[in-house]
């Protein structure tokens, strides 16, 4: 339900400008990674610093709305996996050396995302560059989280298990809990073709604390290239 209220308030949104409203399509790479300060759950160090990129994809419906002066408003509604990866080289507190300890490797997260882009266009050469920002907000669909089991700095068993997108505190080390919404700031520059295709960048800064718990916060951030067609555009 919540999922379906955010797209009908895009949609919503949208009715009001009925025919000046073109549509289109991109898709491409992302490359993530979760900003974590704090102390890692079970006494296991410094979390900050520990955190590899993790490559993922996006897909997009995008919505091209004009409004004055060269300036667009352009929602998107965005299916993208955020995440991040752990390095191998994380080592326990010497305290903990030998007992069986869970280290993290990889962490993986499917959202639903909804930029509200406001983005300016400037006619050049066989288009126009597109440059905004905007705020996002987004709600967990899935999720995976691998980890080892370590001891003594190596890794004994290889294990994964579902994430919860859940509100409830991530207190235990059995269940792995992410809270489910997400929300921050959206960067887009791009270029749009003459005859439809548009290349872009974006950059999203996740501002919700994602990991509920009392030791780390944790947020998400990731950029991404995609590559489209814009259909039907009455603005040009």
């Amino acid at each position: 339900m919540k999922k379906a209220g955010l797209l009908f308030i895009v949609l919503t949104i949208l009715v009001n400008a009925q025919a000046q409203v073109s549509l289109g399509l991109r898709s491409g790479y992302t490359a993530s990674d979760i900003r974590v300060s704090g102390t890692s759950r079970g006494d296991l160090g410094d979390a900050e610093g520990f955190m590899e990129t993790f490559h993922g994809w996006h897909l997009d419906l995008l919505f091209n709305v004009p409004l004055q002066h060269g300036f667009y408003f352009q929602p998107v509604i965005r299916y993208v996996t955020k995440g991040t990866g752990f390095q191998a080289a994380r080592q326990p507190k010497a305290e903990l050396s030998s007992v069986y300890v869970p280290l993290g490797s990889r962490l993986k997260l499917n959202y639903l995302e909804i930029p509200f882009n406001f983005v300016y266009k400037l006619p050049l050469g066989s288009g126009k560059i597109a440059a905004g920002f905007g705020p996002y907000v987004a709600h967990g669909l899935k999720g995976r989280y691998d980890f080892d089991i370590v001891q003594n700095g190596q890794s004994v068993t290889q294990n994964s298990k579902a994430v919860q997108f859940s509100s409830k505190p991530n207190d235990n080390l059995v269940t792995m809990r992410v809270y489910p919404w997400d929300a921050g700031a959206n960067f887009v520059l791009g270029y749009e073709f003459n005859n439809g295709i548009m290349i872009s960048g974006n950059y999203s800064l996740g501002l919700t604390d994602v990991d509920r718990n009392r030791y780390t916060t944790s947020r998400n951030t990731y950029f991404g290239i995609s590559v489209g067609f814009l259909f039907n555009r009455e603005d040009y």
